[in-house]
């Protein structure tokens, strides 16, 4: 990962909904050199059975590649 160039791949998304409710906790991995996400009305660790409105999650996922030894 570098910090002085920019990245190499780069994922940006926003999701919104009026209503969200979740049958059970969610498990989430994102395998990535960076990455964050902004959330309105959802907590960073939702609860099952919980009906949230208005949410908007706007997600960033960053990488940088590195040439593999040999190139």
């Amino acid at each position: 990962m570098s910090g002085d160039r920019a990245p190499d791949v780069e994922f940006r998304s926003s999701v919104r909904a009026r209503r969200l409710r979740f049958h059970a906790e969610p498990r989430v991995e994102v395998d990535a050199s960076r990455s964050g996400s902004r959330r309105t009305n959802l907590p960073d660790e939702v609860e099952a059975h919980v009906t949230y409105s208005d949410v908007r999650v706007d997600e960033a996922i960053l990488s940088w590649l590195e040439e593999p030894d040999g190139w």
